[in-house]
């Protein structure tokens, strides 16, 4: 069967809600390139009407569409052979199918099928975050993981040695891959899923709250992080390009968050807080 492949030049902090949207639509893979989203269809689902609602969306958004149909091809194992094993900071993230090279025998490995969530490490605000986690994980510690798409962050926090993770995500793709990748890793006695918002999250007190989303969504947040926080609890911000920073320290300082420490990759920005 043929499939369609859609190219979405679109602004990077309105691509989670896309991917949301288009999966509703019936796309069922998507890559995120440096300017662009890609998603894919079969071509008997993909229609005028579809083409209409995508480019409303996206004059909404400010992006562009471009079509593409392509002859048919065994997705699976393209895509399986693109994501491979990955080296970042102590650890080594890998798909179930790839074995971990042995150069790196010393890591940590973060076991992850990606599916369709955010978050496999190959994006340098996951990459960000993970840096950060060895400096901020003593043992012991409390850990709030928002949006947590695939659970890598929260799976790492404890494989550090945190004592327990609440990871949460309102995305309905999110809810069974969370759940796999958390029991694949061996860590279902410490790190527990909750499908749902902030809202959700009646627990404060949290030592360390980690949020690797947008910037609209971590403005909104933000002031709710501080208030989960404890005193002297850190709240690692990711998602976020160097040009945001301006804007999130501002926002922070109509909290009780004080900036410890920043680290960029490339054109993003990531932020550790202390209450």
């Amino acid at each position: 069967m043929k499939t369609v492949e859609l190219t979405l030049c679109v602004a990077e902090e309105a691509r989670e809600m896309l991917v949301a949207a288009l999966a509703d639509l019936d796309c069922y893979a998507f890559v995120h390139e440096a300017d662009s989203l890609k998603a894919y269809l079969p071509a008997d689902q993909w229609n005028a009407a579809k083409r209409t609602l995508v480019e409303r969306w996206l004059a909404d958004a400010g992006g562009t569409l471009t079509e593409h149909h392509i002859e048919p091809q065994n997705w699976n194992e393209q895509w399986e052979r693109s994501i491979q094993p990955l080296a970042v900071g102590p650890f080594l993230i890998k798909p179930t199918w790839a074995a971990p090279p042995p150069a790196h025998a010393d890591k940590i490995v973060l076991e992850i099928d990606p599916k369709m969530s955010f978050g496999t490490g190959y994006h340098e605000s996951t990459r960000l975050v993970l840096r950060l986690l060895p400096t901020l994980i003593t043992g012991g510690e409390r850990v709030l993981d928002a949006g947590t798409g695939t659970g890598i962050l929260a799976i790492a926090a404890v494989k550090l040695g945190a004592g327990a993770a609440l990871a949460f995500d309102p995305d309905p793709w999110t809810f069974d891959n969370a759940r796999e990748n958390i029991a694949l890793n061996g860590v279902a006695a410490q790190v527990t899923f909750r499908p749902g918002t902030l809202a959700d999250v009646p627990e404060t007190g949290f030592d360390l709250i980690l949020a690797n989303i947008n910037r609209s969504v971590l403005l909104e947040l933000l002031p709710a992080f501080a208030e989960k926080s404890r005193p002297g609890g850190h709240v690692i911000l990711a998602g976020l390009l160097q040009t945001d920073r301006p804007l999130i320290l501002e926002a922070a300082a109509d909290t009780a968050l004080t900036p410890d420490r920043e680290a960029t990759e490339n054109e993003w920005w990531s932020v550790v807080f202390r209450k």
